[in-house]
């Protein structure tokens, strides 16, 4: 997990008996944090799958759902600053195990030892250099830039059946696309072997072609 790397045994072994951690099992389908949930701990999943929505708008106008597996740090980046909620719904998919301790333990660690905040500074800035680069690697307005910038926003590198959802207006709004030219995009990028279509939307199946560099 990034914000632990680089830890000696002595290192896991000192945080292990300093640290009040609890230890918390998800079953599938269960609800494990909502989007209005403020930050308050950092939770670890160290075990199991779970899904993410992301929902820009209201649902009517795109949800992007994601699937991660393996170790995972949820809400790093917003335990400190104005927006501390975690921004999107996470659920769990199967059986979820997460670690967890609180934000002021976690203060604690960052000032006793400098590389927990080394982590941690790398963490959140490569994060905050991404943004940057969004435009730059992805200049265009066509949907395949657009989609790369979304995904390079919202989802992480180990993401895995990214889907869009939403009504057909309602993004081609968001996009300042005509609903027809929305529909010839996707027509294109599923001839080309990127997305498939959907009754509601679309899904990702080709993240390659889309040249995503996500966190």
């Amino acid at each position: 997990m990034p914000l632990f790397k680089g830890l000696s045994h002595e290192q896991v072994s000192s945080f292990l008996e300093k640290t009040h951690i609890r230890f918390t099992k998800y079953s599938d389908g269960e609800q494990i944090l909502q989007a209005d949930d403020k930050v308050s701990d950092v939770k670890c999943v160290i075990s199991g799958r779970i899904g993410t929505r992301h929902i820009l708008g209201d649902k009517e106008t795109l949800v992007i759902s994601e699937e991660q597996e393996g170790e995972n740090v949820l809400g790093a980046d917003k335990l400190f600053g104005m927006s501390t909620t975690y921004g999107c719904d996470i659920y769990a998919i199967g059986q979820v195990s997460l670690m967890e301790f609180s934000k002021d333990q976690y203060l604690n660690l960052l000032k006793t030892d400098s590389i927990y905040l080394i982590n941690y500074l790398n963490f959140i800035s490569y994060r905050a250099q991404l943004r940057h680069s969004l435009f730059t690697n992805y200049p265009d307005g066509n949907l395949l830039s657009n989609i790369s910038r979304l995904i390079s926003t919202y989802c992480t590198r180990a993401s895995e059946n990214i889907t869009f959802d939403f009504h057909p207006t309602s993004f081609a709004k968001f996009l300042n696309f005509s609903p027809e030219s929305l529909h010839t995009a996707m027509d294109k990028l599923e001839k080309d072997g990127i997305i498939n279509c959907t009754p509601t939307g679309f899904k990702v199946i080709n993240n390659t072609d889309l040249h995503i560099s996500v966190h």
